[in-house]
């Protein structure tokens, strides 16, 4: 059974969590992004 955690601690770990997920979709997005902008072109010529 999970231990039983403070509210604090508790929301400072949901926060971390939703941060990385934000990072790592910032990322991805930046990444495809880039993808579809140089890579039709580099390919097609």
């Amino acid at each position: 059974m999970a231990k039983h955690l403070s509210r604090a601690p508790e929301q400072r770990g949901t926060g971390n969590i939703l941060m990385w997920g934000a990072m790592i979709a910032a990322m991805l997005f930046v990444a495809l992004l880039i993808i579809l902008t140089f890579g039709p072109s580099a390919a097609g010529s």
